[in-house]
C-alpha cells in the first residue's frame, strides 16, 4: 500500500450517504472531500453532516485534483450518465446497487472506464458479511458438493407513502421495482453463488400498490452447470418478512434467515439448527439493516477498489460482475412481459 491518500466524492446525497461516509473513515487511505447534489439546501446539509464541501454542479466538482474516487449514490437510473461523466474526467466509479438499470447504459459505463483508464465498481455490501463470505467459501472449495439449487427470497413491505412522488417504482429512474431496487442484493448474492444463470421464466405484477412497475416477482432459474434456483421478491408482503437465501448441494444444505443461519448442514460440520434466526431490520423500514454489518462491508468492498488502482487490477466487483443481478432482473421483466422463457447463453 502506498501512502497516498485517496480523495472522494459523493455525486447524490440520498438515504445510503451516511454509510458511505461512515465506511470512508474507516480507511486510512481515504478522505470524503466534497458531495454533489441538485439543492443547494439539502446538499449544504449533507456536507455539513459529513463534513465535505458542497456542489450542485458536478462538472465544477469533477475540475478538483484532488479527487480519485466518485461514489454514485443518485437514483438508479441515473448511475450510468453520472458514472461516465466522472470516468470522462479520470475519476475512479463506484456505483452503489444496482450499477444501473439497462445492460446497455452499464456497458457504457464500463466501455467509459475502459477508454479513460479508470475502475468501475459497484457496492453490494451483502457480499462482506461474514456469514455469506463462509458460504461462497464454502462453494468455492466444494465443500457444499456439487450444487443442485438455490433460492432468494424477499417478501419485504414498503407503504404507500415510499412511493408517493419519489423515483421509486418509476421506470424512468428505479428501471423496476422489488426486484431491481430491493431483492437485487440477495439476487446479487444467488448469482455469487450459483454461477451464470442460462434460462429464466418469471412474473412480476404490481398487486397491492399504484406503482408502474412490480411490487411483486418471481422467477424460475437454470443455471450454468443445471442447477436450479428460484427468485421471490416483494414489496407488498403484510408487515414484510425476513429475507431468506438458500444454497444446496449433495454434501450439504445451508438456509440464511434475516442475514443469520438457520440452518448449517453440511457434510463433516457440527449440525446447527435455529429457526428463529432472523429478524425485520430492512423488511418494512427502507433504511433498515444501514447498521455495522453494513458499513464494515462496505469499508471493505471501497478498500478494495483502492487496492485494485494501486495493484493494477480489477475490484472484486467490477463493472461486469455488478452486471450480472441486473441482467438476471431485466430477463424477469422480459419474460413477464412476453410471456416466454429467455435464453441468456
Amino acid at each position: 500500500m502506498s501512502e497516498k491518500t485517496y480523495g472522494f466524492a459523493f455525486v447524490g446525497c440520498g438515504v445510503i450517504a451516511p454509510t458511505h461516509a461512515k465506511a470512508i473513515e474507516r480507511l486510512e487511505n481515504a478522505e470524503l472531500l466534497a458531495v454533489c447534489g441538485r439543492s443547494e439546501d439539502s446538499t449544504r446539509t449533507c456536507a455539513i453532516d459529513l463534513g465535505a464541501e458542497p456542489y450542485t454542479d458536478l462538472g465544477e466538482m469533477l475540475k478538483r485534483d484532488d479527487i480519485d474516487m466518485c461514489n454514485i449514490l443518485t437514483p438508479s437510473g441515473l448511475h450510468a450518465k453520472h458514472g461516465i461523466q466522472c470516468a470522462d474526467a479520470g475519476k475512479h466509479v463506484i456505483c452503489t446497487k444496482p450499477i444501473d438499470i439497462t445492460v446497455e447504459s452499464i456497458d457504457a459505463l464500463i466501455e467509459a472506464g475502459e477508454r479513460n483508464k479508470v475502475k468501475i465498481a459497484a457496492t453490494h455490501q451483502n457480499r462482506g458479511y461474514p456469514v455469506y463470505e463462509k458460504i461462497k467459501r464454502y462453494i468455492d472449495e466444494g465443500r457444499l458438493g456439487r450444487m443442485l439449487y438455490g433460492n432468494a427470497f424477499v417478501p419485504w413491505y414498503r407503504p404507500d407513502e415510499y412511493y408517493t412522488g419519489s423515483w421509486q417504482g418509476t421506470k424512468a429512474l428505479d428501471g423496476g421495482g422489488a426486484l431491481i431496487n430491493q431483492s437485487i442484493h440477495y439476487i446479487d448474492l444467488l448469482v455469487w453463488f450459483m454461477g451464470r444463470v442460462e434460462r429464466v421464466c418469471g412474473f412480476a405484477e404490481a398487486l397491492a400498490h399504484d406503482i408502474e412497475t412490480e411490487d411483486m416477482g418471481s422467477a424460475v432459474l437454470r443455471f450454468e452447470g443445471g442447477a436450479q434456483g428460484l427468485i421471490q421478491g416483494s414489496t407488498c408482503t403484510y408487515n414484510g418478512m425476513p429475507a431468506r437465501i438458500e444454497v444446496h448441494g449433495t454434501k450439504g444444505n445451508i438456509v440464511v434467515v434475516g442475514d443469520e443461519i438457520a440452518l448449517w448442514d453440511v457434510e463433516g460440520d457440527n449440525y446447527y439448527a435455529d429457526w428463529t434466526a432472523g429478524n425485520t431490520g430492512g423488511a418494512a423500514d427502507p433504511k433498515g439493516g444501514m447498521q455495522e454489518n453494513a458499513i464494515v462491508s462496505h469499508a471493505k468492498q471501497i478498500g478494495d477498489v483502492i487496492d485494485a488502482v494501486e495493484a493494477d487490477r480489477e475490484p472484486l466487483i467490477d463493472g461486469h460482475e455488478a452486471r450480472r443481478a441486473v441482467e438476471v432482473v431485466l430477463s424477469i421483466y422480459e419474460s413477464s412481459e412476453t410471456g416466454r422463457l429467455i435464453d441468456l447463453r
